[in-house]
């Protein structure tokens, strides 16, 4: 996700709860309610970029950088079986550690440098 933080820069990002009809409209159309998970900020943002359309992100978080899971670490469900039979692919975000498919390729793979560096910057 490109967007970050406006009080403290970071981009350890969930989306907040949508508590009123416009605020669910506006999510329709890609202007969603964000909680920042470091200083607890709430804000409001347009999470949707044209240029990262066509990649996968995750649906709690909205993070882009994702691992791959395999059948020893997960057991999908019978419709996630079925969707990776037909072509999408196995993502994990190791931020909020949702598993899912999709059929979108990923944008960056993750790596644990950036987990460490994000960990020593709170310290």
């Amino acid at each position: 996700m490109t967007v970050s933080c406006p009080r403290c820069g970071s981009r350890f990002l969930k989306i907040a709860r949508r508590r009123t009809l416009r605020e669910k409209l506006k999510d329709l159309f890609g202007v969603s309610p964000l909680r920042c998970g470091d200083c607890d900020m709430t804000f409001v943002a347009r999470t949707w970029d044209p240029a990262v359309l066509a990649y996968s992100r995750c649906p709690r978080c909205l993070r882009m950088d994702l691992n791959i899971w395999t059948n020893e670490q997960y057991w999908p469900s019978s419709f996630m079986k079925l969707l990776i039979k037909l072509g999408a692919h196995p993502w994990r975000c190791e931020y909020c550690r949702l598993n899912f498919v999709a059929f979108r390729p990923r944008r960056e793979a993750f790596t644990f440098n950036r987990w460490r560096e994000r960990n020593q910057d709170a310290k």
